[in-house]
């Protein structure tokens, strides 16, 4: 039996150092994680596997906004505070880059739908109402759209977003997605009845708010298996994203799209495009077919 990859273990590293670091109880734009014991590694995405991809960073976001005293080091691993976004953004729109969909990377990896020359995809996972009132005025700001996965059930609930605000946002032209009805952890359903209705009951109820469909799906904690992704192409998503790092997507792993979870500093963006970009530049010259960033 051959060695992990030195790249596959530190990915394996990152994904249950985020998947489990969290706050123990539910609190202002904070949510319990998986415990590290209940953790099983999905399998390594087939994002990035085959020929003609395309490089595209992926940032994912949940809570933006200033820390609290009672956060704990586990929570601030998924709060951004409005400074850390608006000096990220402010850097992203400074080194030419332009938001694009889920959609939109579907498009191109799939019809050769041209993209811009630097694209990038802002996501943001929960609808916090954090997002609504401090991430998107710096997106307006800054001249940036982003995608919200929408967990249906907490829609309303204090410190979640209305309706009203995600039709806004829609009607902004922000890209809507589907994030199940009650975050569980997926692969650990046992039913594949109660499985599907996560999916499609969300699906079905984003669907019946805005009116169009949606397309686009986001794995609670980035947890997922065969059976998952099957379930979320069977519910008709074209597009699904795990918090794998990775900046390099392909047709066959449209349903398993790594990203970058962010909380950190522009400066931290700038070091983890670096390196992911850099580890792009590896494969194209082992003969992947990238498709370089322009």
């Amino acid at each position: 039996m051959t060695s992990p990859r030195p790249a596959a273990v530190f990915a394996a590293a990152v994904f249950l150092s985020l998947a489990c670091a969290s706050a123990p109880v539910f609190g202002q734009d904070q949510q319990a994680a998986p415990r590290r014991d209940a953790v099983h590694l999905p399998p390594p995405p087939r994002d990035g596997v085959g020929p003609a991809g395309s490089v595209l960073p992926i940032l994912i976001y949940h809570s933006i906004r200033p820390y609290a005293p009672e956060d704990t080091h586990g929570a601030r691993r998924w709060i951004a505070t409005p400074e850390t976004l608006a000096s990220e953004l402010s850097w992203l729109r400074d080194n030419g880059y332009t938001s694009v969909t889920f959609e939109a990377l579907r498009q191109n990896i799939e019809d050769g739908t041209p993209l811009p020359p630097r694209p990038v995809i802002l996501s943001f996972d929960d609808d916090w109402q954090s997002q609504f009132d401090n991430a998107v005025p710096l997106l307006h700001k800054y001249g940036f759209t982003a995608t919200f996965f929408v967990w249906v059930r907490a829609v309303g609930r204090v410190h979640h977003m209305s309706w009203d605000e995600i039709r806004q946002l829609d009607a902004e032209g922000m890209e809507i997605g589907c994030h199940t009805l009650t975050h569980l952890i997926l692969p650990r359903l046992k039913s594949d009845e109660q499985l599907m209705h996560e999916i499609v009951a969300a699906r079905d109820q984003i669907v019946a708010h805005l009116g169009h469909p949606v397309t686009t799906f986001a794995y609670p904690f980035g947890q997922y298996d065969e059976r998952v992704v099957q379930a979320a192409r069977e519910a008709g998503f074209t597009t699904a994203r795990s918090t794998w790092p990775g900046v390099y997507h392909t047709r066959d792993g449209l349903l398993s799209l790594t990203g970058l979870v962010r909380t950190d500093s522009a400066v931290a963006l700038e070091d983890a495009l670096r390196q992911q970009l850099a580890e792009a530049r590896r494969r194209a010259d082992a003969g992947s077919g990238l498709a370089e960033p322009q």
